[in-house]
């Protein structure tokens, strides 16, 4: 028998703690001026680009320090190591798309889980098309099977997934998505949401269109909720 757990009580459990240091308390963190908070961030926006471009292994703090105009010595004072580095932007792109996709399903959480899920496909269609970068890492990082891969399931894709396929069966209860394994469903929202900016290149080149476009974003939730919805809405 499907287990009917409502979408609130889905995005009220907590995800379990992240298998690394714990973070300094705040009485010992550094006090950072305007000039240090604005060059982490640059940092950590040039971080992004070299682990999504050539990876964990092959993106050094140097090249990523010349990548943001910053000397090696200011990466490591502000990050301390490749890998806090890459926790902190992982943490930055990721976490704020978890924040805005909870506050957004929170907003619809009484419409049901079929509304609830268009929700979150458009939610997640228009992350992918302003940070591909994101599934590129991912991508990756499950290729390798790497610690960093066990950290982001425990830390964000475990909760993700369980709040998507949940939303899924309720809405097969409700009659409004499609029957089908729900893992199988989630991962044809993701493929389809995601992988048409990864290959944002060879999509241009075989179709003409681009990707990034407002109408290619539109025509892309569409498709996918032609797909996955019973309805015609």
């Amino acid at each position: 028998m499907l287990n009917e757990i409502s979408n609130a009580e889905v995005l009220e459990r907590s995800h379990k703690p992240a298998k690394r240091k714990a973070p300094r308390p705040k009485s010992e963190r550094r006090t950072l001026s305007r000039k240090g908070v604005d060059q982490q961030a640059q940092i950590m926006r040039a971080a992004f680009e070299c682990f999504s471009e050539f990876g964990y292994d092959n993106a050094s703090t140097r090249v990523i320090a010349d990548r943001a105009g910053a000397s090696h010595t200011k990466v490591l004072y502000h990050f301390g190591s490749k890998e806090e580095l890459w926790f902190a932007t992982m943490d930055k792109s990721i976490g704020e798309y978890v924040e805005m996709i909870e506050v957004d399903l929170n907003a619809v959480a009484q419409n049901g889980p079929g509304e609830a899920l268009r929700v979150f496909i458009r939610d997640f269609v228009r992350f992918s098309a302003e940070f591909p970068g994101v599934n590129r890492i991912m991508s990756m990082e499950s290729t390798q099977g790497t610690p960093r891969l066990d950290w982001l399931v425990e830390r964000y894709l475990r909760k993700h997934f369980d709040t998507v396929c949940n939303m899924i069966r309720l809405g097969q209860i409700e009659g409004t998505v499609r029957d089908g394994d729900p893992a199988r469903l989630y991962y044809l929202i993701i493929s389809a949401g995601a992988v048409p900016f990864t290959l944002s290149g060879e999509y241009k080149a075989l179709t003409g269109r681009d990707v990034f476009s407002e109408a290619e974003i539109y025509q892309t939730i569409g498709f996918i909720y032609s797909v996955i919805f019973l309805d015609k809405a």
